[in-house]
């Protein structure tokens, strides 16, 4: 487990004059420790007491997502402590680990003898009048995950001096951050150090090919992608590598592949307890990224949302109405305004409306919990245009139980077998994740599950995560169906069918490559209940290859920009390209801030 020991102390003195009147609390003196589940797993706290206050609280261990709980990680504890109450607000996009770490808290206030409702007084909000904060900045940028970032990076780069970056998190980084930041280009400094020719021709046509599949899976043609905006990401993220890497801000290196199409990941970005490829290898990039922006002197915002796109008469963007914990103000950028914040596969309503067949698993997605389609919505709110048929960046599976979620995501299916509630396989496991997860969604009841034995190199892993429920294991396969909610007889026909044709190297039911097939023949027997995995959205508002926003006419709307999720439809039929989304967003931002700067 990582841990990480995130403390607050405050004198007494202090304390004293912060303690609200209602404030009624006694505790037992001394320090009290307690844990509650949060994303992934156990978040443990310290917590000390006086007579009569709580002095501080102390997150001692922890194995949540940096990018993702870090803010929680830091504020709800300061919050606690600055305002002594439980009643603090969870921070926007870590929920989950907000409530572990008040749970645990609550906890602590009980071991104390002390009531925890007698520290439920909420904490005042700021009304003091702030004045006219109306700012004047060249760009704006809204949404500061890798898009956004790399927009006002290339910004400055090419000569702006004032450029403001507002981000609705308490952290930037948008779903970049959660990535491995793993991005599929060419012509690098890396492949050009170990001579590999850039062949763009030969991609492209890789890309037909792959879109062509993609449209005989789901059965029609969305009319995507547009092969000169792909050809166009093809010259352009070389280069945007290439440019990060001149500026300090990161370096690539060149991933082989296995014979089974995984690649081979390099020791170093490897998490040694979980297994996880590039763990940390996206918050990383955007720490760079962010730490190059305030040495160029950027104006960069956290928990200030978006709300509303300023025009003037003609319809031309001029600026945008902000939102922070202060109350709204007006924000006029003489370049233009770059919408960068993402899609919208962690929005409920969205999601229901334009892709309800994979609603029922956002809480699933890797996507940026900022990825709510806000930018998308500011757009057509001035007159843009929504992409027809929008679809999910597909990740294959995952797991509920937290303790080996990402595992079952980096492994995927390939030499699993898998079976629906009826007990029978129902897909080729070898098919790639986008195809898998097209066959998890088409499932009548959602209900699938992922078999394994003690043969499978992650069985340790799985025995550790056996919850009863989302992971199970017997000695028998059919035990194992007991467990699992399903026929006995039916599975153990469909693990006999299997097993055959993993001995023939012949998979007659659906085609399975045999360098795939691996018998379920060694006890005990294991089930991972698996679930739709999604990255993101393939969707947003239309762009021109400048990533101007388009009307309906299609003319431009001028001083209005808009790259990554904000606008990637064109670049897949339905299926995302592994690499491509950083890629992409990093490639769009600094396209978009060459051409503010035109």
């Amino acid at each position: 487990m990582k841990k990480r020991l995130i403390s607050l102390f405050v004198a007494l003195t202090m304390l004293l004059c912060l303690i609200p009147a209602a404030f009624a609390a006694t505790f037992n003196a001394g320090t009290y420790t307690a844990s509650a589940n949060g994303m992934n797993g156990a978040v443990t706290v310290e917590v000390t007491f006086s007579d009569d206050a709580i002095v501080s609280v102390q997150v001692t261990e922890q194995a949540e997502t940096p990018a993702i709980a870090s803010g929680a990680l830091e504020q709800i504890p300061a919050d606690i402590v600055a305002h002594q109450t439980l009643a603090v607000d969870t921070v926007t996009g870590a929920t989950i680990t907000s409530k572990a770490i008040l749970a645990a808290v609550e906890d602590c206030v009980k071991q104390a003898s002390a009531d925890p409702d007698t520290l439920r007084t909420p904490v005042e909000k700021n009304t003091a009048d702030v004045g006219d904060r109306t700012a004047h900045v060249e760009v704006l940028v809204i949404g500061g995950g890798g898009t956004g970032l790399a927009a006002a990076m290339s910004a400055m780069d090419n000569g702006a001096k004032d450029v403001m970056v507002v981000e609705k998190l308490s952290r930037f980084g948008g779903s970049t951050s959660v990535s491995g930041a793993v991005v599929a280009a060419e012509n690098t400094y890396y492949t050009q150090s170990i001579g590999l020719e850039p062949n763009s021709e030969v991609w492209l046509e890789e890309w037909k090919a792959s879109s062509d599949s993609d449209i005989g899976v789901l059965g029609k043609d969305p009319g995507y992608p547009t092969y000169e905006r792909v050809s166009n990401y093809f010259t352009q993220v070389g280069e945007t590598i290439n440019w990060l890497e001149d500026e300090g801000v990161a370096h690539w290196v060149t991933y082989p592949f296995f014979p089974n199409g995984r690649y081979q990941v390099p020791d170093y970005v490897i998490d040694s307890e979980t297994g996880a490829a590039d763990p940390e290898g996206g918050y990383m990039l955007i720490d760079h990224m962010v730490d190059w922006l305030k040495n160029h002197d950027a104006d960069l915002r956290l928990s200030t949302t978006g709300t509303k796109l300023l025009t003037n008469n003609a319809g031309d963007v001029i600026g945008a109405t902000v939102q922070d914990a202060s109350g709204s103000y007006d924000v006029y950028a003489s370049r233009g305004v770059v919408l960068a914040t993402g899609g919208f596969a962690a929005s409920e309503p969205m999601m229901r409306e334009y892709l309800p067949q994979f609603a029922d698993w956002i809480d699933l997605t890797t996507a940026g919990a900022g990825d709510t389609g806000d930018g998308m919505q500011m757009a057509l709110d001035v007159g843009g245009v929504f992409y027809n048929d929008p679809y999910v960046i597909t990740l294959g599976s995952t797991s509920r139980n937290g303790s080996i979620a990402g595992f079952c995501m980096s492994v995927n299916l390939w030499g699993r077998m898998v079976v629906n509630s009826k007990a029978q396989r129902f897909f080729n496991e070898g098919y790639m994740p986008y195809q898998a997860t097209v066959a998890l969604s088409r499932t009548e009841d959602g209900i699938a599950w992922a078999l394994g034995d003690s043969k499978f190199a992650g069985a340790a892993l799985l025995d550790a995560a056996v919850d009863g429920t989302e992971v199970v294991k017997a000695d028998t396969i059919e035990e194992l169906a007991a467990l699992m909610g399903v026929d006995a007889d039916t599975l153990v026909k469909s693990v006999e069918t299997y097993n055959t044709a993993c001995a023939t190297g012949n998979d007659a039911e659906f085609g399975k490559g045999a360098s795939n097939l691996t018998a379920i023949d060694a006890a005990p027997y294991y089930a991972v209940r698996i679930y739709v995995c999604t990255g993101g959205t393939i969707a947003g508002v239309k762009t021109n290859l400048d990533f101007q926003v388009l009307r309906e006419d299609g003319s431009v709307i001028n001083g209005l920009y808009a790259g990554g999720e904000t606008s990637n439809r064109e670049m897949y039929a339905y299926a995302y390209s592994s690499g491509s989304g950083v890629g992409y967003a990093l490639a769009s931002g600094r396209q978009i801030g060459m051409n503010l700067m035109k």
